[in-house]
């Protein structure tokens, strides 16, 4: 690790233990500025008058069709606002991510449409293609203090990370939880990925690490530039080395709120103020269609996975954190944010549904 990152490390883990130590303190989170709240239907009227009585039911009829007019009203404003969180939700993406390439392609392909037609608030910021989930994590602190707060004027956000977007979300969470309301992991790879694993191994250390390292940070620039942020700078082999096992077990040192008590087991759903959800899959072939099956069949096949399912590039359980909603959905790693072009499984779930179901799951919570 570089002395940069040696140095985003020690000061996240300051102010974990600091935030920690304040944790007594309520700070009151207040809404975005376009957050609707579910609001109860009317009472429905009873009746109470006998068969011979006209007056009483003609008085009976007009408040009851005065009543199913207010329903009506409520239920299409309730319906509207269906996916309209309290606080907004942050989508962030993985390795070798982004937000939108050439303002067409979407890492979450979909989704934040989808989320958006229920009106609610939805950002998606484009973090450093390959690097740590230090760096990233600053990145991503930086883009939510400095846009959507001050855009939205909400206090807090929820925080929806994908693969290597989960560890950067709970970074986030780590060193300023007043601004995070909840984090979801998604296919995220917590306790590592076998596949990192393999290329430490195999690859790194050897005459195939600089050639290797050279193609996957230039993948990155180029990734990068597409998106609209070619000043970012990729650095592959730490982005590699923090997914490997060790590297995800060092940072969960760091940073454990939420972590499962035990491998494959549930983790505690609220710490800190922060409540922690996942949910995950496996599966490598989905879709004929789909050219990136095959490449994470290989990635399957490759890794170090001792034999448990994976998504193609985290195993199954190492998807766990918080809350796990499930984690035996029929989709890829790709799949889980439907990619690629929404080629996902057709005789599963559809991707886009489990984060509509999760965005009613926080309204309902009042979240």
């Amino acid at each position: 690790m570089t002395i940069k990152k040696s140095l985003l490390a020690a000061a996240g883990s300051l102010a974990f233990a600091l935030t920690t130590l304040s944790a007594s303190t309520t700070v009151q989170a207040e809404a975005h500025s376009d957050y609707v709240p579910y609001q109860s239907s009317p009472s429905k009227p009873s009746n109470n008058c006998r068969w011979y009585q006209a007056w009483c039911n003609t008085k009976y009829g007009i408040n009851y069709t005065q009543y199913l007019i207010e329903k009506a009203q409520v239920d299409s404003k309730n319906y509207a606002n269906r996916y309209n969180t309290k606080y907004p939700i942050v989508l962030v993406h993985g390795v070798s991510g982004f937000d939108k390439m050439l303002g067409v392609v979407e890492y979450f392909q979909g989704i934040p449409s989808a989320l958006r037609s229920g009106n609610a608030v939805v950002y998606t910021p484009n973090l450093t293609a390959w690097d740590d989930a230090y760096s990233r994590g600053e990145q991503l602190l930086d883009y939510i203090e400095n846009t959507v707060i001050p855009e939205t004027g909400a206090t807090q956000v929820h925080l929806v990370g994908h693969s290597l977007g989960s560890p950067t979300s709970r970074y986030v969470a780590g060193v300023n939880p007043d601004i995070v309301a909840s984090v979801t992991s998604i296919n995220g790879i917590n306790f590592g990925s076998g596949f990192a694993d393999w290329g430490i191994e195999e690859i790194v250390g050897t005459p195939l690490q600089g050639p290797a390292e050279g193609l996957l940070n230039l993948m990155g620039n180029v990734i990068d530039a597409l998106a609209g942020n070619p000043e970012y700078s990729n650095d592959a082999l730490e982005s590699i080395k923090f997914m490997s096992t060790e590297g995800a077990l060092a940072f969960t040192e760091q940073f454990p709120d939420g972590e499962p008590t035990s491998y494959c087991g549930q983790g505690p759903s609220y710490v800190n103020g922060v409540h922690y959800y996942s949910w995950g899959s496996t599966g490598t072939f989905t879709n004929l269609l789909d050219v990136s099956d095959p490449l994470l069949a290989l990635f399957d096949q490759l890794g170090y996975y001792n034999g448990e399912k994976t998504d193609g590039v985290v195993a199954k359980c190492s998807q766990h954190w918080g809350q796990n909603i499930r984690d035996d959905y029929r989709m890829n790693h790709l799949d889980a944010t439907n990619m690629m072009f929404g080629l996902h499984n057709l005789f599963e779930t559809n991707p886009k549904t489990l984060y509509k179901n999760h965005a009613s799951r926080f309204r309902g919570m009042s979240l």
